[in-house]
């Protein structure tokens, strides 16, 4: 791989986690304790008390929440995936598999630049986990 797509995809890499940290931040909050964690805000609709508590309103507010646990965590996945790949961008080992240590094809690192695993291991990886 040359210096060029070793740059275009660092830069894809940083520009992307960047975006899944802003989206984040629209609904998760760091855990200042835990470094790459963030804890989903639990959305209040309704911000007076009130004793005629909408019922409705309630179910909404857990229903948000419940949607946005496994968003947060996917995207807390995927940042800690790109962490990976821009450490091995900067020691020279971009694009080779974790398994096999053959380069990974560049269409593989274009559709999914923070891939550790060539196609071929990753199905094998997957296979195996499940």
């Amino acid at each position: 791989m040359n210096t060029n797509d070793l740059q275009k995809f660092k830069v894809k890499l940083e520009n992307t986690k960047k975006n899944l940290n802003e989206a984040l931040r629209t609904f998760a909050n760091k855990d200042p304790l835990v470094r790459g964690d963030w804890d989903t805000r639990y959305p209040e609709f309704k911000r007076e008390e009130d004793p005629n508590v909408d019922m409705e309103e309630e179910a909404s507010e857990v229903e948000a929440y419940v949607t946005r646990l496994p968003i947060e965590h996917s995207y807390e996945l995927r940042i800690q995936a790109i962490d990976k790949a821009l450490l091995k961008i900067a020691d020279n080992t971009y694009g080779i598999c974790l398994k096999c240590d053959k380069p990974i094809p560049l269409k593989r690192l274009e559709a999914y630049p923070e891939a550790d695993k060539c196609l071929d291991c990753q199905k094998k990886f997957t296979t195996e986990n499940s």
